[in-house]
C-alpha cells in the first residue's frame, strides 16, 4: 500500500462517519458464495477487497447495455436534431459474511443481478419490527380487505405511535414499514420490505458488525410485544410454498374433491349489467348464470376433447390457457376475462396455519386468528321467522316483492335510492324495513350463489347504518318512502327526522338465501373466511354505533 493510500485510510478511519442510504438483504441460509445468489456470474465482473480490511465476501459490478430512453421516440416526432440520448446504468452487489450468513448490499438497480428466490422474503420488515420504538414510526404500506383490496401508504411529517395511522387489525395486512430504532447506534431510520434500508451514519469497515447485529434482530420474536397482529394474515409469497399448495389445488381439480373450493369473480361485477359467463371453447348459447366450478371443468374437458375423469392440466394452463369470459347481452358478446386461476376460491387447513387462495393470490391465516373471527362471528346467528323461505332460482328482488306483498308489516326498500347529505351518491337505506319488538329492522338481503362475494351486502349495512343515525335528510327521505307504501306503524316508528334516533333501537340484520350448511358445519361458520373477516369487522363497527347486528340463512325450497 502506497504511503497515500494509508493515509487516505487513516483519515477516514478518524473523520466523523457520514448518513448513508444503504439497502441492504439477507441470502437464504443455503447460499454460502456469491455465485450461488447471482443470476448470471459471467456477466458481473469481481473486484478483490482493499488489503487488511479483514472482511469476506466480494464486490461484483456489471453495467446494463446502452439503450435511448422510451420516451425519446416521442420526442422526435416535433424535434428533428437531438442529440444521441442514451447511457449505461452501473449495477453493484457486494456480499458480506458476517456470523453464519451472507448479506448482498446493492447499489442501483444491483437487485436485479441476484435469483430472485436466493434471498429472505420480509427480511427488512421483520428487522425494522424488531427493531422500532414503537412511539417512533414514520410510515406503513398496508393492504386492506374490502370489497376491492385496497393498498395504501400511510406517512406522517413526524414520527408518531401506531395509534396515529388507525391500523385496523383484524383486516390490516403490513406490507412495508418505516420507524426509528429503539437503539440509535442502529440506525437512524430503518424501512424494511424484503430489503432493509439503513439510514444512518455508516463507515465501510463496520459493515461486517453492523450485518451482526441486524442478523440478531432479525432471529428475534420482539416484534410480538407490540405488532403481533402482523401475523394475522400474511400473503405467501415464497416460491416453494406456492408450488407445494398449487399442487394440492391440481390435486384436488383433477380428482374432483373440491368440498372448499369454487369460483368468484376476482373483480366487482354489476350483476345486473352480466347476464352470466363463458368458459373455455364455450359460444354464446352456453352462457351460464353463475360461476361453477365442476361446470367449469366439464368445459375445459370438452374444449380439450378428453373424458372428464382423465383432464390433466397444469398451474401454467389455469393462469394463462383458461379464462373465464364475463358477457354483456345474450348474443355473448364480451365484457372482460379473468384466468381461472384468479377466480379459484379455496381453502386448505394444515397443522401450522390456514391457507386461503382468493383472487390469485395465497395467503397465511394464523390458526388463533381464524378462531377469533369465528367467536366474533357465531353469536350473530339470527332466527328469522318472518322471513320466509326463498324459491329455488329465485333471485332477491322478486324474493323481497313477495315479501312486500304477503305482509304490510315490511316497507320495501330494494332499489329506492335515499339522498344522504353526507355522502357523495344516495343510499339504499336496506331492501326490507321491519319492526321487531323495540327495533326498527334494517334488512339486507343477498343471495348467496356459488360466485357471490358478501363483503359488499355487509359494507351496504354499516354505510346504511351511519346514515340513519347521522344524517337528518337521509331520515326526512327514508320516511317519505316507507309512508308511500301505506306502512302507517313504521312511519310512526321512524319518528322525527330532526331528531337522531337511538342508536340501540336500530338492528340491521344481514339475510342470506342459501341452501342449508353441508353436514359438520355451522351456520354462519360454514362461509368462506373473508366473507366471515368482513362480517366481523361490519358487525364491530355497527356496535361501535350502538346498533344490534344479526345474520340469519333464509332456506331454499
Amino acid at each position: 500500500m502506497t504511503k497515500t493510500k494509508t493515509k487516505t485510510k487513516k483519515r477516514h478511519s478518524q473523520e466523523k462517519a457520514r448518513t448513508r442510504n444503504l439497502t441492504l438483504l439477507l441470502l437464504r441460509d443455503g447460499v454460502t458464495s456469491p455465485v450461488e445468489a447471482l443470476k448470471t456470474p459471467n456477466e458481473a465482473r469481481e473486484h478483490p477487497w482493499a488489503a487488511g480490511l479483514g472482511m469476506r465476501g466480494g464486490l461484483f459490478l456489471a453495467t446494463t447495455t446502452p439503450n435511448p430512453p422510451r420516451w425519446v421516440d416521442f420526442l422526435e416526432e416535433g424535434f428533428s436534431d437531438l442529440p444521441t440520448l442514451e447511457g449505461s446504468a452501473p449495477l453493484g452487489v457486494l456480499f458480506i459474511h458476517a456470523d453464519t450468513r451472507l448479506f448482498a448490499l446493492t447499489f442501483g438497480h444491483g437487485r436485479h443481478l441476484l435469483k430472485p428466490d436466493s434471498y429472505e422474503l420480509d427480511f427488512g420488515l421483520k428487522v425494522t419490527l424488531n427493531t422500532a420504538d414503537a412511539s417512533k414510526l414514520r410510515s406503513l404500506d398496508l393492504r386492506t380487505f374490502e370489497e376491492l383490496t385496497v393498498h395504501t401508504r400511510r406517512q406522517v411529517s413526524r414520527a408518531s405511535p401506531l395509534t396515529t395511522f388507525n391500523v385496523d387489525v383484524s383486516r390490516d395486512m403490513l406490507r412495508a414499514f418505516t420507524g426509528e430504532p429503539r437503539d440509535s447506534t442502529l440506525a437512524k431510520r430503518f424501512t424494511g420490505k424484503d430489503a432493509l434500508v439503513i439510514n444512518g451514519p455508516v463507515r465501510f469497515s463496520e459493515l461486517a458488525e453492523k450485518c451482526t447485529r441486524i442478523l440478531k434482530e432479525f432471529q428475534s420474536d420482539e416484534y410480538k410485544k407490540d405488532f403481533a397482529w402482523v401475523d394475522n394474515i400474511k400473503a405467501i409469497r415464497d416460491r416453494a410454498v406456492v408450488d407445494r399448495l398449487d399442487a394440492r389445488v391440481l390435486k384436488m381439480l383433477t380428482e374432483r374433491s373440491f368440498d372448499n373450493a369454487h369460483l368468484a369473480p376476482p373483480d366487482m361485477v354489476e350483476w345486473t349489467e352480466v347476464p352470466g359467463f363463458l368458459y373455455p371453447g364455450e359460444q354464446h348459447r352456453n352462457i351460464h348464470p353463475d360461476m361453477d366450478l365442476t361446470e367449469c371443468l366439464d368445459a375445459i374437458a370438452r374444449f380439450e376433447q378428453a373424458a372428464p375423469d382423465e383432464l390433466t392440466f397444469t398451474v401454467e394452463d389455469l393462469k394463462k390457457r383458461y379464462k373465464v369470459r364475463v358477457v354483456m347481452d345474450e348474443q355473448g358478446r364480451e365484457r372482460e376475462h379473468w384466468a381461472v386461476y384468479d377466480c379459484l376460491v379455496l381453502e386448505l387447513d394444515a397443522k401450522d396455519a390456514f391457507h386461503v387462495l382468493s383472487g390469485g393470490q395465497w395467503f397465511r391465516i394464523e390458526k388463533d386468528f381464524v378462531g377469533a373471527i369465528k367467536a366474533r362471528v357465531a353469536p350473530l346467528a339470527r332466527e328469522m321467522p318472518k322471513l320466509p323461505y326463498a324459491q329455488v332460482n329465485q333471485i332477491e328482488g322478486d324474493y323481497n316483492q313477495s315479501i312486500h306483498q304477503g305482509s304490510k308489516s315490511f316497507a320495501l326498500l330494494d332499489e329506492k335510492l335515499v339522498r344522504c347529505a353526507r355522502a357523495h351518491t344516495s343510499i339504499e337505506p336496506c331492501d326490507l324495513l321491519t319492526e321487531e319488538g323495540p327495533n326498527l329492522q334494517f334488512i339486507h338481503v343477498k343471495r348467496k350463489t356459488r360466485s357471490s362475494t358478501l363483503s359488499h351486502l355487509f359494507a351496504q349495512g354499516v354505510v346504511s347504518a351511519q346514515a340513519f343515525l347521522g344524517d337528518t335528510t337521509f331520515r326526512k327521505e327514508l320516511k317519505q318512502a316507507v309512508s308511500k307504501q301505506g306502512r302507517p306503524n313504521l312511519v310512526r316508528r321512524l319518528g322525527d327526522p330532526s331528531k337522531r334516533p337511538a342508536s340501540d333501537a336500530c338492528e340491521v340484520i344481514f339475510a342470506v338465501i342459501a341452501g342449508a350448511p353441508k353436514r359438520g358445519e355451522t351456520w354462519p361458520l360454514s362461509l368462506p373466511f373473508f366473507s366471515l373477516l368482513n362480517l366481523s369487522n361490519a358487525a364491530e363497527r355497527l356496535q361501535d354505533l350502538g346498533c344490534k347486528v344479526g345474520i340469519c340463512r333464509v332456506d331454499i325450497r
